[in-house]
């Protein structure tokens, strides 16, 4: 096998030609030194192969001589990793035994045992540093944990935030003088939430970008999670993601869910787990003190970019998108809704372990009466402040006095 073709860094001069950087790319540049094992995980079209090969241009700048970087991927072609190894190591004429290697390795979950494979180099063999990714969440995540414990540190690569979509636009400057654009930035934000992956950027139309996200939704289902869980029927996955795009953050009872579609219970519950650990959907829990409590309570549950809602829908209020890109984005695990059907959207615990309740409100005007159920939370748990994320671009954020909680009012871009 003639690795060259993995590895055009190998001709003089060659770089690869991705100029504009995700923001998790100085991270991936501080790890270099460490001994440590990087993993980048995260959605399929979000990057990561792209990531890997800018690490290596910038160590390609750096003087890195380009027969030390080795780059392969899983996707088309099945090898272990001895094999690979030493055919990199006859090829380029380097001892991987005594110099110092940067191992790229793409989607490494079609590795089989890659994680024995990889602890067998990592502990024998120091000099060799390794970066892997992959696009599935439990496959990865289970076989780390059990052989590559303290051997591996794990990143993930979301969809695009809207200063990163702002980035690849070239339009980076109209978010350090917010008043002076304030409509062109609101502008740019709605058309965002239809367009958080990079390649979707340059599709011509709507009909292009539905396909596209439609394709990559499909490939997860139909083929992703088919390859590592045992599913008889993928369709039941496709209806249940139809369903969430319907109504971001849709409350589910698993049991009249599998009694309206006709499968037991357990098979439901194990179908939203396939889609959870495939990253293509995000559960959010009802908060409680009592984290058993929040477990058998109702959860919500998010498909993993407001793109892919949209994508499924003729028509979708913008305030149901706003909420998914920040469920997406956003690391909240818990939402609040009691028996009287008082909600709030998502609940922060702070570094201080203070309770946050934050609401989205993506309009132009607030009304007192809307702030109801911040000041019902903030008095049964005790909050002394609160978010309100909406529309307006103000100079300074805005304050509604209450006794029970301080409510601070800030335009939803300002979050990503």
């Amino acid at each position: 096998m003639n690795l060259f073709k993995y590895n055009r860094h190998w001709e003089k001069s060659y770089r690869y030609p991705y100029e504009k950087r995700r923001t998790i790319f100085k991270q991936l540049i501080t790890e270099l030194n460490t001994r440590q094992i990087i993993e980048i995980s995260g959605l399929r079209r979000t990057g990561k192969t792209t990531l890997l090969f800018q690490v290596l241009n910038y160590l390609l700048e750096n003087k890195s001589n380009p027969f030390s970087l080795w780059y392969f991927t899983f996707d088309e072609e099945k090898l272990i990793l001895d094999d690979l190894i030493n055919t990199f190591s006859k090829q380029t004429q380097i001892d991987f035994k005594r110099e110092k290697i940067i191992i790229f390795l793409d989607e490494i979950q079609k590795l089989p045992d890659f994680q024995n494979q990889l602890k067998v180099y990592y502990d024998l063999y120091p000099n060799l540093k390794f970066f892997i990714s992959g696009s599935t969440s439990l496959f990865i995540k289970k076989k780390t944990q059990e052989s590559l414990a303290g051997r591996i540190k794990s990143l993930f690569l979301h969809p695009l935030s809207f200063a990163e979509y702002l980035s690849f636009r070239d339009n980076s400057n109209i978010l350090g003088t917010p008043l002076l654009f304030k409509s062109e930035i609101e502008r740019n934000f709605e058309i965002f939430l239809s367009n958080q992956f990079i390649e979707s950027l340059f599709l011509p139309d709507i009909a292009s970008k539905r396909e596209y996200y439609i394709g990559i939704m499909k490939k997860i289902i139909f083929e992703d999670v088919p390859s590592i869980f045992s599913v008889n029927n993928p369709e039941i996955l496709w209806q249940i993601v139809r369903m969430v795009a319907q109504k971001p953050g849709i409350l589910i009872d698993y049991q009249h869910l599998a009694n309206d579609i006709g499968i037991s219970n357990k098979t439901i519950s194990s179908y939203f787990y396939y889609l959870e650990e495939s990253f293509l959907v995000k559960k959010i829990y009802n908060f409680s003190r009592n984290r058993i409590t929040s477990e058998k309570k109702l959860k919500r549950f998010y498909l993993a970019s407001p793109s892919f809602s949209w994508a499924l829908t003729d028509f979708l209020d913008i305030g149901y998108l706003v909420e998914n890109l920040i469920a997406s984005l956003k690391n909240y695990q818990f939402f609040w809704r009691d028996s009287y059907h008082h909600e709030i959207d998502f609940i922060e615990i702070d570094n201080n372990d203070m309770i946050v309740p934050i609401e989205i409100k993506y309009k132009e005007k607030l009304q007192l009466k809307e702030l109801k159920n911040m000041f019902i939370f903030a008095k049964k748990f005790g909050c002394k402040k609160g978010i309100i994320y909406n529309k307006v671009i103000e100079k300074k954020s805005s304050f509604y006095n209450s006794p029970e909680i301080e409510i601070i009012e800030k335009p939803v871009y300002t979050l990503f």
